[in-house]
């Protein structure tokens, strides 16, 4: 771990270029576990720059200096899938061709009969959600639920989704976890 000497406001830059030298290399692999792409990655690791650099003046305590840092990180990849979010609403259609080449299975009717087969309560929720790009919050006022009901009820429907597309197929899965093949068992047809 190193240690800065942060009395005066960033002055200078040599605690930005220690830190750089210190940090970039793991910080980038950190940011590319989490990121779709190394564009992404790298736009980040810059980012996360910026946010160190604006807030190093007021570093309280120089010893957690990696947490803090590492925070900063965390920090700026939820703020990078909030904003994905909020541009790309989530479409109820699956994406049926495999980049590679392969043809992807498409279990959208499956699906859509097993999320209609769930009980109102569960079904509602979950669309609205995962299918409609609601906010949590936003479903939960507007079925007159708390939060953590909505919540609850999603991963709840999640779980239930999980279950009925479990004991109908068997799942084969590639390097991303996207379905390459589902094997129907006996007493059910995909």
């Amino acid at each position: 771990m190193i240690k800065l000497k942060v009395s005066k406001p960033a002055a200078s830059a040599a605690p930005a270029e220690v830190l750089w030298r210190e940090f970039s290399h793991p910080l980038r692999r950190f940011l590319r576990t989490r990121t779709r792409t190394e564009a992404d990655a790298d736009d980040l690791l810059q980012e996360v720059f910026v946010r160190i650099h604006k807030a190093l003046p007021v570093l309280r305590e120089p010893a957690k200096l990696q947490g803090w840092v590492y925070r900063i990180a965390r920090n700026a990849v939820i703020d990078h899938y909030r904003a994905r979010k909020e541009n790309l609403p989530l479409d109820f259609e699956l994406e049926a061709e495999d980049p590679e080449g392969r043809d992807a299975v498409d279990l959208t009717e499956s699906l859509r009969r097993f999320i209609a087969a769930l009980p109102p309560a569960y079904r509602e929720p979950l669309v609205r959600h995962e299918f409609q790009g609601e906010a949590l919050q936003d479903v939960a006022t507007a079925l007159g639920l708390s939060l953590t009901a909505t919540k609850s009820r999603v991963r709840r429907a999640r779980r239930m989704l999980r279950e009925m597309l479990d004991q109908c197929c068997r799942f084969e899965f590639d390097r991303r976890g996207r379905v390459i093949e589902a094997i129907p068992r006996k007493r059910c047809e995909c």
